[in-house]
């Protein structure tokens, strides 16, 4: 609903700028009167028409419904009634707008909104003789941190919400029948605590990878059927251990310099029930990875990484 409500801002504010600036007359004549009567046409009816075509595009029925066009004309009968030399009345129905927006904003996302305990306090702190800054920013900050914590739990609510969807779960019993399988066929695939199942070819020399390194490795990765979705093309590539998946991040580490091993990244390690649909992989689909660590690079950063960056 605020994207509709900025659209309509927006319309409007196109519509008076365009239409007062559009003259037949010499711009550098002082004298030059412009037809009072036409640019009225011209603002309310160009006005009008885009309000119009905006509401008839609104994909939400049900909010397109409660829309009522008898509404809008009767609050903007009311706001084109203000005798403008009130300035006090004017800035307050500007203000109210905004506060009906935070308001709205916050009962739409399931909090009960007080209005009148809204007026009451907006009351008092207007009628202060002087404003503490210090209280000012406490009352912002609780605000935009009730909104994020609005924000982290309606995605905690989504996320879990695409767990139990059926992809993924389908997703998850297929990985750990898949793995299961590997397992009883070859006892020497380990499983950690955190879920990643791997298979030490060799160790590779010195010492191991940690989250703070960059790693040049050798990698070929593709899901339980087979299907290759990334591969290094036997080239050494540079990334960053931090900014790999959890499940490629924890293999690496497990090898030094030469080190090689098999990776069995379960879902919730890998792209989780988002997946990579670029990619071909599924919600919670397991990922299978043969690497090779070429090099540890743990003294200096390089600025730039070749190769594509397994995220």
């Amino acid at each position: 609903m605020k994207k509709i409500i900025l659209g309509m801002s927006a319309m409007a504010l196109m519509f008076t700028t365009s239409c007062c600036g559009s003259s037949s007359c010499d711009a550098t004549n002082d004298s030059c009167i412009v037809n009072g009567d036409s640019l009225s046409i011209a603002i309310g009816a160009g006005m009008g028409s885009g309000i119009c075509s905006q509401i008839n595009s609104i994909p939400d029925s049900a909010y397109k419904a409660k829309l009522s066009k008898d509404e809008i004309i009767e609050g903007l009968e009311y706001v084109l009634a203000i005798d403008t030399a009130n300035v006090g009345r004017t800035a307050g129905l500007d203000i109210g707008l905004k506060l009906m927006s935070q308001i709205q904003y916050f009962e739409k996302e399931g909090v009960k909104i007080d209005r009148r305990l809204v007026l009451e306090q907006f009351k008092k702190a207007l009628m202060q003789d002087s404003v503490p800054m210090t209280e000012l920013f406490e009352y912002q900050t609780f605000i935009q941190t009730a909104d994020g914590i609005i924000i982290k739990e309606k995605e905690r609510k989504r996320l879990e919400a695409l767990e139990k969807s059926p992809e993924a779960i389908q997703g998850t019993k297929t990985g750990e029948a898949f793995i299961n399988k590997k397992k009883q066929e070859d006892p020497e695939i380990k499983t950690t605590a955190s879920g990643l199942s791997y298979k030490i070819i060799n160790e590779g020399e010195g010492a191991k990878a940690t989250d703070d390194d960059f790693v040049k490795v050798i990698y070929k990765g593709s899901l339980i059927d087979g299907t290759v979705f990334d591969d290094s093309n036997g080239e050494a590539c540079e990334l960053p251990v931090r900014g790999v998946v959890p499940g490629f991040a924890e293999g690496i580490k497990l090898l030094g310099k030469g080190g090689k091993a098999t990776l069995y990244i379960p879902g919730k390690l890998g792209y989780g029930v988002h997946g990579q649909p670029a990619a071909g992989i599924g919600r919670n689909q397991m990922l299978v990875f043969e690497v090779e660590v070429k090099e540890i690079n743990s003294e200096s950063k390089p600025e730039g990484m070749s190769g594509k960056v397994v995220k």
